[in-house]
């Protein structure tokens, strides 16, 4: 290692950041999104991105289904397919004024149409139509045996056991030729109208319009036969109704007249009317007598409960308060002359006796007037009871006369009923016979069925167009469940939801020209590049990752090898050494160590030198491929690298570096399985992940991370390299051109002067 000034410690100003690269930083610290309301629609930007990235299997796999339907419609049979109109009213034109034995519809029936329909699909009528035909004899009809790939698929996934053709019958028998024929029939209603479409498929034009013409008419046939076949059952049944109606007449009226007899009944609306006045009067009596009892009864009870001198009969009554006056007017007469005369002298005798017996006529009258009062109470309650009694008696007889009238009024009522039953069915009977000799017809031919001039499928355009839709949704499906599939980091979104951790920079990824170009030689080159601007920009995040700046040693490691961390180390100590900056950059993977390859260095000796003693660090330290940048190689590699690398000779190595160097880079190894990056980045100031896009699997990077926080490294944040097109809407849009916020300096100052 050379001496003098250029071992010197570099100020620390040497690190600080200019204007241009604080906005640098603070924009690549922007969501690309913006607001909460433009990241609502982030979602269907992801899904386009998902198709975007997948779009060759995508293609790929709609060519391939274009290419099986185009295969699929030429191995096709031509099909050609002759259709008749038809017209289904729900009731025929009325001849006469009554109606048939055939129910009438609603005036909007579904369930008319759709039964039909049903039986224009019928295995009657296609039995019909194949004897009428001799179809069992034809051997074109039997060719239409050997189906389509197309009408094969669509009979399985209808899953409709009636087009099966040849499954559990053959060709030979009747069942299957009735199949046969259902299989090819189409019945396809016009929405809005009473019209139907009835088409036949086959590979014969000629045998298309016949079997389509049979149809309609056998069609027609049945339905006027089922008409005459009703009529006749139901005049048969009527016939037979009647017979038993009358009989359930006549016993019905001998029943009415013998209760009738039994019972007296000759008016019983009048006998009830009678009952209902007594009840009437009755009741008015009891509701007046009621009142009068309660009235006594509350009398009584306040006699009972006050005394004689509480009610108001006793108080009111004249007699008792003349009484009263003179009993007073005695006894104040008593009291006045008791201040003369002594209680035993004659007159004082006379007033006393007269006193007494005026008590006692007060008494006597008091007895009476409770006795009274007694009396009317009793009597109240003796009237009530009998009122009560009568009105009960009536409401038997009521109830009795109203059982006899609804045994009565039943047995009549069925009398009427049977009446009019019998004379209903003479009536319907005669209108039966009538409407069985007209013939009414609800269905018309509008359209008959022509030769087809041209196939009817298969139909290539069609079919391609299907295939089309078909290999895009496959394809679409295909994508989303790779994309599923694919646990691999793709964006700083992953790193920050995953570990936590904050993205301190993305690295775009570059396509070298030829296997001698390198990344540090492009930076060197090519000092405005967009990918020199991304490792600048995580030199300005190292910056403002503490209060003092920079770290003094920052660890570079990942979660596995082969990630790009020693391409980082050696870029970021470039963009350092562009700076102005003093950087120390050491090859601490005793493993796999790649340092001195990629800068193309001697490895004779190294770190592991130093370690075990012997060699003073300057021995080892290499200067002169850019002026600036010193490097530490690994040197032979050791039988325990951990136990060098967590040696006291390597943080003696450490400290001693901060001083002489204003940054020293460690290209560790990967995290993963190994216990030398836990030792490494115990030792260093900071510990920057590097992650692979589209690389790097999410399991990996956070088991990683969590060895690494175990450790108690202080993890600053990860960077995310190799950064491509196909990765761009996972998290922020880094897409932005890193040229535009180029230094207000010269390119030849810029440039980094190389050694001798």
């Amino acid at each position: 290692m050379s001496s003098g000034n250029s071992m010197s410690k570099h100020p620390r100003n040497a690190l600080t950041l200019s204007e241009e690269e604080r906005e640098l930083y603070l924009y690549d610290r922007l969501p690309a999104g913006g607001t909460d309301e433009e990241d609502g629609g982030l979602k269907l930007k992801d899904y386009w991105l998902v198709i975007v990235r997948h779009k060759f299997t995508i293609i790929l796999f709609m060519l391939i289904a274009l290419v099986a339907s185009a295969i699929a419609t030429s191995l096709q049979t031509p099909i050609y397919r002759s259709s008749v109109k038809l017209q289904i009213d729900r009731e025929a034109a009325r001849v006469v004024n009554f109606e048939g034995v055939t129910p009438r519809e609603a005036a909007y029936s579904f369930d008319f149409y759709e039964t039909q329909y049903q039986l224009l699909k019928s295995r009657g009528l296609a039995k019909r139509v194949i004897e009428q035909l001799g179809l069992e004899s034809s051997a074109q009809f039997k060719a239409e045996e050997k189906s389509s790939f197309f009408r094969d698929i669509k009979r399985f996934l209808s899953g409709d056991s009636n087009n099966k053709s040849g499954n559990t019958e053959t060709t030979n028998s009747t069942r299957g030729l009735e199949n046969l024929l259902l299989a090819n029939l189409t019945v396809s209603p016009i929405k809005n109208s009473r019209l139907v479409v009835v088409s036949y498929d086959s590979p014969n034009p000629e045998l298309a319009a016949k079997v389509v013409n049979a149809l309609a008419k056998s069609f027609i046939d049945t339905t006027m036969e089922r008409r005459f076949e009703n009529s006749s059952y139901a005049k048969n049944f009527l016939s037979d109704r009647i017979k038993q109606v009358r009989a359930n007449l006549e016993e019905s009226e001998r029943k009415l007249v013998e209760y009738a007899g039994e019972r007296e009944i000759v008016d019983m609306d009048s006998k009830q009317g009678i009952l209902m006045q007594k009840l009437e009067a009755v009741n008015s009596r009891l509701t007046e007598v009621e009142a009068e009892r309660i009235k006594a009864e509350s009398r009584f009870q306040e006699l009972k409960a006050n005394g004689a001198d509480g009610s108001d009969r006793i108080t009111d009554n004249e007699v008792i308060q003349s009484y009263k006056e003179r009993l007073a007017e005695l006894e104040g007469e008593y009291q006045n002359n008791l201040q003369i005369f002594k209680p035993a002298y004659p007159k004082m005798q006379r007033l006393l006796g007269q006193i007494e017996e005026l008590k006692r006529k007060i008494a006597d009258e008091s007895a009476g007037v409770q006795s009274s009062i007694r009396s009317e109470y009793q009597a109240a309650v003796r009237e009530q009871a009998m009122l009560q009694s009568r009105m009960a008696d009536i409401k038997g007889q009521i109830l009795e006369l109203q059982r006899k009238s609804t045994d009565y009024q039943a047995l009549k009522r069925d009398v009427e009923t049977n009446r009019e039953l019998y004379d209903g069915l003479l009536q319907r009977i005669k209108e039966v016979g009538v409407a069985a000799g007209v013939g009414a017809n609800n269905i018309s031919i509008i359209d008959k069925g022509e030769v087809p001039g041209a196939a009817y499928k298969p139909n290539l355009k069609r079919n391609l167009q299907i295939a089309l839709i078909i290999g895009l949704m496959g394809g679409i499906g295909l994508a989303f469940l790779f994309e599923h599939l694919d646990d691999t980091i793709k964006s700083t979104v992953d790193i920050e939801k995953l570990t936590e951790l904050p993205a301190l920079g993305v690295i775009p990824e570059v396509r070298l020209r030829n296997d001698m170009d390198s990344i540090a030689l492009k930076i060197l080159e090519e000092p405005k590049s967009a990918i020199a601007e991304a490792y600048r920009s995580c030199r300005t995040s190292l910056s403002f990752s503490s209060p003092s700046g920079s770290p003094d040693v920052v660890h570079i490691t990942s979660s596995m090898a082969g990630e790009g961390k020693t391409t980082s180390a050696i870029s970021l100590a470039l963009i350092y050494v562009q700076a102005g900056a003093n950087v120390l950059l050491v090859d601490a993977d005793l493993r796999n160590p790649s340092l001195h390859n990629e800068l193309g260095l001697a490895n004779d000796s190294g770190l592991t030198n130093y370690l075990v003693g012997g060699v003073k660090a300057s021995e080892v330290i290499q200067s002169g491929v850019i002026e600036g940048l010193y490097l530490l190689t690994t040197g032979p590699l050791p039988p325990n690298p951990a136990e060098l690398l967590g040696s006291g000779r390597m943080m003696d190595f450490l400290g001693t570096a901060t001083e002489k160097f204003d940054l020293v880079i460690i290209d560790g190894p990967p995290v993963l399985g190994l216990a030398d990056a836990l030792i490494l980045a115990n030792m260093a100031s900071a510990t920057l992940v590097v992650v692979d896009a589209g690389v790097t699997r999410a399991g990996a990077l956070k088991g990683a991370v969590q060895r690494l926080r175990q450790a108690r490294a202080n993890v600053l944040g990860a960077l995310l390299v190799k950064y491509g097109q196909g990765h761009s809407g996972y998290g922020y849009d880094y897409q932005y051109d890193y040229n535009y916020y180029s230094y207000a300096v010269d390119d030849a100052e810029d440039q980094p002067k190389l050694a001798s």
